[in-house]
């Protein structure tokens, strides 16, 4: 028999099986609904923030005069941009705070996550259509791939044929090729549609790679199921077995790494404050009396060779304010940044869950390629924290360079406030993401090999088994 004689065949048999016919509209129904629903959603989140946003920025603009330093505790909200595929993968974004407050000598945490605000959401945050389709499809892929692949071991009719000179290789990749173009007809819907309502040449890009690995994803599960119906396929319970190592790999094994990495490498928001504030009562202090108050006002007065601050051409507390916030600045890097290598040290145990599936280091994959991940997040909290210092640095030295030491009423031109720029991060792009897609692409890639050795091993087996 030719290749395409096993094709045909195995395509009869699957459009005969109405179950089958059945499970894949099903799926490809709800993708299509997923896919709506999270556009919806993405559409009046967007346009909420992006409302906000411009009102925020108005009323910074059309604030009274005041004091510089009055302005910078007065504060400004800024709000996280909206990422390239958020409407299909909002990746963690949705459980992140979207909103920070910038205000003088602190550094706020990002707030007032979408999930908060949104209950459906909260409740069922895995229902967009990224991960809907790894999840389902994924499952649905290695469920079709072991009844196909089991159907001549179900039905007791392996020996029958070797009469008919059925060989193993062509009747392997006729099931799996069979099992993979099923969840893809299912697929292929929702993703055609996907195609022509995003937007951006990078959006495109990404959304073309998500695809791709997206379909591997699919057809690995399919070929492992293929080759595991062919060894389990006769079993009572190989169904149940395959089944239940898929919920492992998938939901229960994750988790438990996931405990074990945060124990492994513990980091509490309390712990990082504790240091941080002990930090702060060694450097300057803008509204207090420390020692390196006293020190810094001698060298300040040294510099421009006067004895008391009044006889200085800048405003000292201004100085003094923004000498508090570079040490502030300077702290907060350093710790924050031991924080997030403890997170990426985090990431890196959680990676030992992809090898027991393909479906972890998928989901990795969509998080990463949507750039809804947590390096998303980081890069938003240090754009809206590169913003901050500048806009109160800005404050400071208007102040230092136009009023005199203790003059706390002296107010900037009108029109001084609106000359400040929103809040507009630099968009990252694919090529920049690039190197975070390689560890899950290169399981991605491991479980392609694996799944091929599994066909092949299967084949063997059946001609084997034939032979004997």
């Amino acid at each position: 028999m030719r290749m395409l004689q096993y094709l045909s065949l195995e395509a009869k048999l699957a459009i005969r099986d109405r179950g089958t016919i059945l499970t894949v509209a099903v799926l490809s129904a709800i993708l299509i609904a997923a896919f709506v629903s999270g556009l919806r959603a993405d559409q009046a989140e967007t346009e909420a923030l992006k409302t906000a946003a411009e009102r925020v920025q108005a009323e910074w603009a059309a604030q009274p005069p005041k004091n510089p330093h009055m302005a910078a505790h007065y504060g400004i909200l800024v709000y996280r941009p909206p990422t390239p595929l958020q409407a299909i993968e909002p990746g963690i974004l949705p459980y992140q705070g979207a909103v920070t407050f910038l205000e003088a000598h602190q550094r706020n945490a990002p707030m007032l996550s979408p999930a908060s605000v949104r209950s459906a959401e909260t409740r069922y945050g895995g229902t967009r259509f990224s991960p809907m389709l790894q999840v389902s499809g994924g499952f649905l892929s290695l469920v079709l791939g072991f009844l196909i692949g089991s159907r001549e071991a179900r039905r007791r009719i392996a020996p029958l044929l070797k009469g008919a000179g059925v060989k193993g290789r062509p009747l392997i990749i006729a099931k799996a090729i069979t099992s993979g173009t099923l969840v893809l007809l299912a697929a292929m819907p929702s993703l055609l549609i996907a195609m022509f309502q995003i937007e951006g040449t990078d959006a495109l890009s990404r959304f073309g790679v998500l695809s791709l690995a997206s379909l591997l994803h699919l057809f690995v599960l399919a070929g492992l199921g293929v080759a595991l119906g062919q060894w389990l396929g006769s079993t009572r319970f190989g169904l149940t077995a395959v089944a239940f190592a898929w919920g492992m790999s998938v939901l229960i094994i994750p988790r438990m790494v996931d405990v074990a990495a945060e124990q492994i490498f513990p980091l509490t928001q309390r712990q990082i404050n504790e240091v941080i504030a002990a930090d702060f009562a060694e450097g300057p202090d803008g509204h207090g009396d420390t020692e390196a108050n006293v020190i810094f006002e001698q060298g300040l007065l040294a510099e421009y060779g006067v004895e008391r601050r009044e006889d200085l051409p800048v405003n000292f507390d201004a100085m003094l304010m923004q000498a508090d916030e570079e040490y502030r600045g300077g702290v907060y890097d350093v710790h924050l940044a031991e924080a997030e290598a403890v997170r990426k040290r985090q990431d890196f145990i959680k990676r030992i869950s992809w090898l027991f599936g393909p479906t972890p280091a998928m989901l990795d994959f969509s998080v990463r390629i949507a750039g809804a991940d947590a390096d998303t997040q980081y890069r938003f909290d240090e754009s809206a924290e590169a913003f901050r210092r500048d806009l109160v640095g800005r404050l400071n030295n208007h102040m230092a360079e136009n009023s005199l030491s203790g003059d706390w009423e002296w107010t900037p031109e009108d029109g001084y406030y609106a000359s400040f720029s929103a809040f507009n991060p630099p968009a990252p792009s694919l090529r920049d993401d690039l190197s975070d897609l390689l560890p899950s692409a290169a399981v991605l890639l491991f479980w392609f090999m694996t799944s091929i050795g599994a066909m092949v091993a299967s084949w063997r087996q059946f001609d084997k088994s034939l032979a004997a």
